[in-house]
């Protein structure tokens, strides 16, 4: 009995042992596996560069949920013009452009952030420097993607609702510069929350575009003078999308094998603003008896399209602005904040002063090209018409200009050359001068 009793206790201890050694060697899996899943999770998020190299890529970094990305372009221009057939001429040759910018995203693409600067641009107001903005900053946002349809930014980018020349990056555009459209009426960078959306429907593609800027440009970093300005656009592609992204360059480099369209009507309403066009906020800033500051608004509505098939491209835009100036303007303030009264003055007269430095009119732009292999062939007209009241932005109405683009990497490595005539408006014509002609050469290094 005392021998099966021992045997008994015998066995159970040493199924005791064996489960507490079991129970042990379990516990140091688990802690090698969590130090191995430890060790992959850091492993994935780990920075690595990109391989694969290609001319304009930049530099990137990855990893398994984030990437960044460096990139640089320099653009050097060099042209010559006249207005009396070249009997003489000037010429300019400077660097166009020399951006360096940094994009990347966060938590797997849900967060986008992009800074990019214009290490030439240095501009300020004509009247002093009190009021100077930031011309190097172009880009500084970051912007929260709820999924791959729906993206809301915030911060300094170019406007959605300028014109479809004003969409494209200066690096990316068919000609050397933009119309005579956009630099008449798109101040493009401004600072502000916006609003971009995709919505399929079936084959078609219907993309909307809202936003509230300051109205003031980059100006408005310093301070925004005024309310807000209030911009939709409504772009609608009736055959899907372009081909690696082909909305946002001009000449059709992929030679889209089915049509491509996309057309798209905008608005804007900047709601007191104190610049020609509400680029370079504070240049002018209007007030009532009582020295309380009073500002005109401006309206401005257009169309544009954008069309390519099979290495043809066409792009089209219309754009129409007004003002409405409010009643009790009674004097300006200087650049030193100095008011000045209008004395004397009619409502009238007080009005066609502040209309005559704003850019009110409207004007269309209608260009065209065919790519092939590795050289474009473009050709443009432009054609501007200022109110009466208007300040003089459109002297020379009518733009002329044919390009041709060699094309030995893309967008990233090319070199144009254009020639055009811009026209002066019939009354300013003399028997002498009748308009510009000029000739520029540009070459596009992106890396």
């Amino acid at each position: 009995m005392k021998i099966k009793l021992f045997l008994l206790l015998l066995f159970f201890s040493n199924c005791y042992f064996a489960i507490a050694q079991e129970d042990d060697e379990l516990e140091v899996k688990n802690e090698m596996d969590s130090e191995q899943t430890a060790q992959n999770q850091d492993a994935s998020e780990t920075m690595r560069l990109k391989k694969g190299y290609a001319l304009g890529d930049g530099l990137t970094l990855e990893s398994a949920s984030t990437w960044l990305n460096f990139k640089q372009s320099l653009q050097l221009l060099g042209g010559v013009s006249s207005t009396d057939g070249f009997d003489s001429y000037s010429s300019e040759f400077n660097i166009r452009r020399a951006r360096f910018s940094f994009r990347g995203t966060l938590f797997n693409e849900k967060v986008y952030v992009r800074l990019r600067v214009n290490l030439v641009g240095n501009y300020q107001s004509t009247t002093t420097g009190a009021r100077s903005y930031n011309g190097t900053l172009q880009d500084a946002l970051i912007e929260y993607r709820p999924s791959p349809n729906h993206r809301i930014n915030f911060g300094v980018r170019a406007n959605y609702d300028d014109s479809r020349e004003a969409r494209i990056e200066g690096e990316s555009l068919g000609f050397i510069e933009r119309s005579a459209i956009s630099t008449a009426f798109d101040p493009i960078f401004d600072y502000g929350i916006r609003y971009y959306g995709i919505y399929r429907l079936g084959g078609q593609v219907l993309k909307p575009y809202v936003s509230i800027v300051t109205g003031d440009g980059t100006s408005a970093l310093q301070k925004n003078y005024g309310g807000l300005r209030y911009g939709i656009r409504l772009d609608y592609l009736p055959f899907g999308t372009f081909s690696k992204g082909g909305e946002y360059f001009m000449d059709d480099l992929v030679h889209e094998r089915l049509p491509k369209l996309i057309i798209g009507p905008t608005f804007s309403y900047n709601n007191g603003i104190s610049s020609a066009k509400g680029t370079n906020g504070g240049r002018y800033i209007y007030g009532d008896a009582a020295q309380n500051e009073l500002l005109p608004d401006l309206i401005k509505t257009g169309i544009d399209y954008m069309f390519k098939y099979r290495g043809w491209y066409s792009l089209g835009e219309y754009v129409y602005t007004h003002a409405k100036v409010p009643s009790g303007i009674a004097g300006e303030f200087s650049t030193s904040g100095k008011f000045t009264p209008y004395t004397g003055q009619t409502p009238e007269q007080i009005e066609n002063t502040v209309l005559s430095r704003l850019n009110i009119g409207s004007g269309f732009n209608i260009q065209a090209g065919y790519c092939f292999n590795s050289f474009a062939l473009a050709g443009r007209y432009s054609y501007l018409e200022n109110d009466p009241n208007s300040s003089s932005f459109a002297n020379m109405n009518r733009y002329y200009t044919c390009v041709g683009t060699f094309y030995f990497s893309g967008h990233s490595l090319k070199l144009q050359t254009e020639v055009g005539y811009q026209e002066y408006k019939n009354i300013l014509k003399t028997p002498d001068v009748k308009g510009n002609m000029y000739g520029q050469i540009m070459f596009t290094l992106q890396l």
